[in-house]
């Protein structure tokens, strides 16, 4: 069960998640969402949306194996693959693009501020994924999200060269970037070939690993935060 759940039979409810970026929340009413707000504690975000039931989803120290169900029966908490996790946040995140899609399956490359993860998704299970720490590579060199296009399919081919690549181009900050991503695509090569991948996050870093991927001739799409679809959808569950 998401850490703090407070469910009283309101019709309007508030759904937060907590992770080590802050606090985002939404209040729903209809199922949809009507109000946002970011904060650096829940009690500020409840302080912006007011009183209503409340469902919290953060990191959980319990976690469960893969395969699993996006969308479980019983207790939502952060997924294992071998050493790896996925913090019961990003989780909600694919229980939200699945709502919005589906029946899809495929890869959703999740982005974050220090990670990325690929998610292979079958049936409405996670049957694995596999993080990178590009992103936080990215945040160390002040490097921008945009990506020199040249520079990814350049380091893609030859990811054995990412050091020297990024000592070639340490006056071009963007084709920095591209070869971090290629680099990247180069060893993620087995989770997208052959598969229609979707990119989650923020629209500039999402963009630059879709050219990457799109230049590959792999079907990618962009997407927004699936995270209210997936709260909406989780509340239905836990009611």
């Amino acid at each position: 069960m998401p850490r703090r759940t407070y469910l009283r039979g309101m019709s309007d409810w508030i759904g937060i998640i907590e992770d080590h970026t802050g606090v985002r929340g939404w209040g729903f009413r209809d199922g949809r969402a009507v109000s946002t707000a970011n904060g650096l504690n829940t009690e500020a975000i409840l302080a912006q949306l007011g009183e209503a039931d409340v469902l919290i989803v953060a990191p959980t120290r319990e976690a469960a194996k893969l395969p699993a169900k996006l969308l479980p029966d019983a207790g939502f908490t952060d997924l294992t693959d071998g050493k790896s996790r996925l913090p019961a946040p990003l989780r909600l995140q694919l229980v939200g693009f699945q709502q919005d899609h589906p029946n899809w399956d495929g890869v959703a490359l999740l982005l974050t501020a220090t990670h990325s993860y690929w998610c292979l998704i079958s049936a409405g299970e996670l049957v694995g994924f596999q993080p990178f720490m590009t992103p936080r590579l990215m945040t160390a060199l002040h490097v921008p999200a945009q990506a020199h296009p040249q520079a990814t399919a350049e380091t893609l081919s030859r990811p054995e060269r990412l050091a020297a690549h990024l000592a070639q181009a340490e006056t071009d900050p963007q084709a920095m970037t591209g070869h971090l991503i290629g680099a990247e695509l180069g060893a993620a090569r087995a989770w997208w070939l052959g598969q229609q991948v979707a990119v989650i996050g923020p629209t500039e870093l999402a963009t630059s690993y879709a050219a990457g991927l799109t230049a590959q001739g792999v079907p990618t799409t962009c997407h927004d935060d699936p995270s209210p679809q997936g709260m909406i959808a989780l509340h239905a569950a836990l009611t």
